[in-house]
C-alpha cells in the first residue's frame, strides 16, 4: 500500500509539473522585477519532479512530508489567485490574479489533492511500520 501510494503521488506531482510547463510560456506576459508568472509556473515544476522522484526513490515519512508540503502548496496558491489578488510585486515576483478556472486549472487542482492524500498514506504507512519493529 505505501510503495502504490508513493506511485500514485509521484505521478500526481508529475501531471502537475506537465501542466506547469506547458503553461510556463504563456503566462511569461506577467512579469516581476525578479521573476515572471511562467518562471514561477517553471519552478514548482522543477520542485514537482524533485518530489515526485523523492518520494518514488525514499518513500519515507519524511519524503511524504516534502510531497505533501509541496502539493498542499501548489494548491494553496491556485485557491488564493482564484479568491483575491495576490501582490507580490514589492518583492519583485507578479501580482497573481486569476479568477476563472479551465481545464488544466482544474486538473492541476485535483493531481495536488491526489498527490497530497498520497503522501500522508505513505506518511502514515511509513508511521505505522516503524512502529511494530520497536516492539521486542
Amino acid at each position: 500500500m505505501k510503495i502504490a501510494a508513493a506511485i500514485v503521488a509521484a505521478l500526481a506531482l508529475a501531471v502537475n509539473a506537465f501542466i506547469h510547463f506547458q503553461l510556463a510560456g504563456p503566462f511569461d506576459g506577467n512579469p516581476g522585477a525578479l521573476i515572471s508568472q511562467g518562471g514561477l509556473f517553471r519552478v514548482q515544476a522543477v520542485v514537482d519532479i524533485l518530489a515526485a522522484v523523492l518520494i518514488v526513490a525514499r518513500p519515507r515519512r519524511w519524503t511524504a512530508l516534502i510531497a505533501g508540503v509541496v502539493a498542499l502548496g501548489g494548491l494553496a496558491l491556485i485557491l488564493i489567485t482564484v479568491s483575491v489578488p495576490l501582490d507580490l510585486t514589492a518583492i519583485g515576483l507578479p501580482y497573481l490574479y486569476e479568477p476563472s478556472w479551465y481545464q488544466d486549472k482544474v486538473v492541476s487542482a485535483v493531481a495536488q489533492v491526489l498527490a497530497a492524500v498520497a503522501a500522508l498514506i505513505v506518511a502514515l504507512k511509513s508511521r505505522a511500520t516503524a512502529t511494530p519493529s520497536t516492539k521486542r
